[in-house]
């Protein structure tokens, strides 16, 4: 692979979004969790090493791909290398003195920027510590909060990759990979789809004529009938006419965009995705 995984300073500058969460096709293709945990860590290590920076829409608790990511951010990263961005219904299931405990803890290289329902930074977070947790249960609420949370991302990103998703039991009024694809498409970023974990991801790479999915069993991604998934995949197939967005902006041809998409190899994934990404500098050059 042309990528150099080690090129010093190739990513200088730029913030790339990761959409990632759990995928039910795992199964199917043979893998496991730990295989999508190697693939994000890859990609962070690879980002990290050519001097960029992860921007993340996370959780704290229950721990999952934050604190895989903060891992390879304390082992890898400079200051400010990942960027946490925590939704309203994410800080607000926790006290103020166990988000201040964790945020305190974090050091140079990671920093949490708390938003509200609507997506606007909540400035001085911690100006109430002792404040008790505050879960938010309603469920319109909810929504708004996670596609505000989605809104933010797209504006604090220069591109953004995403991998497996969650097709049934989403937060939000579809598919929360598939609206970070939107949003990233509408804002004229780089997308990079990474389809060979299945889930979200896999229908967006199909959406966009990336990947036909041949390779891959009868019936996938799995998904259930479902009315949000049919208007968010009807909404990215719209997008491949847009003069304002091309599938190429990424830095990559058809044969390694395809290539992205059907691994599930961390290293040609990373290599790919530096690749493409370091199209990005040079073009500003």
């Amino acid at each position: 692979m042309a990528a150099k995984l080690n090129s010093a300073n190739i990513l200088d500058g730029i913030r790339l979004g990761l959409s990632v969460s759990d995928s039910a096709d795992l199964a199917r293709l043979g893998l496991l969790p730990r295989h999508a945990e190697l693939a994000v860590g890859e990609i962070a290590r690879a980002v990290l090493i050519g001097g960029g920076s992860v921007v993340y829409g996370g959780r704290i608790k229950p721990s999952g791909f934050t604190q895989f990511l903060m891992h390879e951010v304390h082992r890898y990263g400079h200051p400010k290398s990942l960027i946490l961005c925590l939704a309203a219904p994410e800080h607000r299931k926790l006290s103020r003195h166990e988000l201040y405990e964790f945020d305190s803890n974090l050091g140079s290289k990671v920093s949490i920027i708390y938003l509200d329902e609507n997506g606007n930074i909540i400035n001085d977070f911690f100006s109430s510590k002792d404040a008790e947790p505050d879960p938010i249960t309603d469920s319109q609420t909810k929504m708004i909060s996670y596609s505000s949370l989605r809104s933010f991302l797209g504006k604090v990103t220069d591109a953004r990759v995403i991998m497996g998703g969650q097709l049934e039991g989403y937060q939000g009024k579809i598919p929360g990979i598939i609206e970070e694809a939107l949003i990233s498409i509408q804002a004229g970023q780089p997308l990079y789809v990474v389809a060979g974990f299945g889930g979200a991801a896999a229908l967006v790479a199909q959406a966009l004529k990336i990947d036909d999915l041949s390779w891959a069993p009868d019936g996938f991604p799995t998904q259930p009938k479902d009315e949000g998934i049919e208007i968010s995949i009807n909404q990215l197939r719209s997008q491949i006419s847009d003069d304002n967005w091309a599938v190429e902006s990424c830095g990559l041809n058809q044969i390694q965009l395809h290539q992205l998409s059907a691994s599930h190899r961390p290293r040609e994934i990373a290599s790919l995705l530096v690749k493409g990404l370091s199209h990005l500098n040079d073009s500003k050059a």
